[in-house]
């Protein structure tokens, strides 16, 4: 596709998933790049007992409006079933939350999903608000530090 018809959310994101903040956290293993079918791009992120997950993100209109990211089976191109979701206590288990939305999202103030009817998050989050200038480097970075903190006990299931 030629350059000038490529829409302008899919070039900017296409840019960040070139830039430095990106390719970075690929290089130091937070997380990798599987695919890109825009609007949607799948994206595995290194948990600290070495398991990888899965998360495609809808990135329609980005980066202007928040992605949401939905647990990804990467294999199977699928949703995770719920059972097999991170899981752990405290800030984890909510925003590991396979009852939120129906698992369509995590339970996070950067999720465009979530952030809806959550005015106050404004206020009592704003580290995890959404960034359109560092964009899904943003999100994966909040992910990568709930799969390596302390409160992150590992798959729901095998």
């Amino acid at each position: 596709m030629s350059e000038a018809l490529i829409p302008p959310d899919e070039r900017v994101l296409r840019l960040h998933l070139e830039s430095g903040r990106f390719r970075s956290g690929a290089a130091a293993g937070r997380w990798r790049l599987a695919a890109v079918a825009f609007p949607q791009v799948i994206i595995g992120g290194r948990a600290r007992d070495g398991i990888e997950c899965g998360f495609r993100f809808e990135c329609r209109d980005y980066p202007r409006t928040a992605v949401a990211a939905q647990p990804w089976h990467i294999e199977k191109n699928a949703p995770l079933p719920q059972d097999q979701w991170p899981r752990g206590q405290g800030r984890v288990a909510l925003a590991f939350n396979p009852g939120w939305k129906g698992g369509a999202c995590l339970y996070l103030p950067c999720d465009r999903l979530s952030i809806e009817g959550h005015d106050q998050w404004r206020n009592q989050h704003p580290a995890l608000l959404w960034d359109s200038e560092k964009g899904l480097c943003k999100y994966l970075t909040i992910i990568h530090e709930l799969l390596n903190c302390g409160d992150y006990g590992g798959r729901r299931a095998a």
